[in-house]
């Protein structure tokens, strides 16, 4: 049977990263729905044998969610005999003109989940089932594109392959066909979120010690605007080392058993502690940190949030790389389990501060029946804890 050939950029800090290592098997199992069978080569060099090859998907370093509606629309169109198909991107896609579309009237809701996201793929794919060509073809073949082998293995006679998985501008001067079909997702930078929404919780001029620092962006925006000195801990080592070019220190390794000393006004930990398998004796240790006047801060997600309960309903739980369903997630919280959770670590005095979203009118004209609902859970999508020594 012939394949698709997966070629991917894989640089080293999402080779490190288990989310993002999930995400690429996501992709080749969405591919081989699409087209039946599929392979993956992760930074290829040399020229490749596309013997059998039905077509040829090139990811760049990007992390990108494609699923097998969008692979199909890709293939239908690549064989009305385009040589490159590449899908929009779902931060330039139309939303508002599919938003209102659906039985409810209600405008676009954020994409919070998987579910939701498919449920406006459908949404877009039928627009583009009517105007195929309404979204103009990006210059660039990255983040991803999808060749005929033909196109392909006259590309890789005359380019470099490194090249033409990493460079943006690496098919300036071809003449290749190229059309749009189909709808992809970028994510964001998953070590780089500057977190300025914390700034009120920190007290100035604190000694922090930030647990999951990522690239630092927060420690710095700290140390920048409230005067503070932060210490990160880091697991994944290729961005431990630029976390150390912004940051007072930077420790790398696992927080679960990397040995720590001294003591701090605050210890900071950002969407970490789902991600233990141990979260108790996290908080114990993180208490034990702390100076007597000293703060723990966290942000969590809320399990109870209305796009969770909905695929709930729908008999859907999936995983993502980011999110509120991150595949690396090993804990999950309510408002309620979460201060019986502080409390059983030995913290009495804290505050739980919601994170809110719009919740969607039928929550509140259409309970389910006999189930009188938490409105504010299902509008939260998200905790800020402060906890205090």
């Amino acid at each position: 049977m012939p394949e698709l050939l997966l070629l991917k950029a894989l640089d080293a800090e999402s080779a490190e990263a288990p989310e993002f290592r999930f995400l690429l098997s996501q992709t080749v199992l969405e591919a081989k729905k699409a087209f039946g069978a599929a392979r993956l080569l992760a930074n290829p060099e040399g020229p490749i044998d596309l013997d059998g090859v039905a077509a040829v998907l090139v990811l760049g370093t990007p992390n990108v969610l494609l699923s097998a509606a969008s692979l199909t629309a890709m293939r239908d169109r690549l064989e009305a005999g385009f040589d490159r198909i590449s899908p929009v991107r779902l931060a330039d896609a139309d939303l508002g003109e599919l938003a209102a579309a659906g039985e409810t009237g209600e405008a676009v809701e954020p994409v919070y989940t998987l579910r939701g996201y498919e449920r406006l793929e459908e949404r877009f794919l039928q627009a583009s089932r009517a105007s195929p060509d309404r979204y103009p073809v990006l210059s660039s073949h990255l983040p991803v594109s999808l060749f005929s082998t033909r196109a392909f293995a006259a590309l890789q006679a005359s380019l470099p392959l490194p090249r033409l998985l990493g460079e943006p501008a690496a098919l300036e001067n071809t003449s290749l066909r190229a059309a749009s079909a189909g709808l992809c997702h970028e994510f964001i930078d998953y070590y780089g979120e500057e977190r300025r929404d914390v700034l009120p919780l920190i007290p100035p001029g604190s000694e922090v010690l930030e647990v999951g620092c990522g690239r630092g962006v927060t420690g710095q925006l700290l140390e920048r605007e409230l005067g503070c000195r932060v210490t990160g801990v880091e697991l994944n080592p290729v961005v431990a080392e630029e976390a150390r070019q912004r940051l007072h220190a930077v420790l790398q390794g696992d927080i679960q058993t990397l040995p720590l000393d001294g003591a701090f006004d605050v210890v900071l930990a950002l969407e970490l502690v789902e991600h233990l398998p141990a979260s108790e004796p996290f908080l114990t240790r993180a208490r034990q940190l702390l100076r007597p006047s000293g703060r723990l801060v966290l942000s969590i997600p809320n399990v109870g949030h209305y796009s969770i309960v909905e695929d709930l309903l729908a008999g859907r739980w999936d995983y993502l790389p980011i999110g509120l369903l991150c595949y690396t997630h090993f804990r999950f919280f309510t408002r309620h389990s979460l201060a019986d959770w502080l409390r059983r670590c030995g913290f009495e005095s804290f505050e739980i501060l919601a994170q809110k979203t719009e919740l969607p009118e039928r929550y509140r004209t259409r309970p389910i029946a006999g189930v009188p609902p938490d409105v504010e859970s299902l509008a939260t999508k998200g905790f800020y804890v402060v906890a205090y020594r």
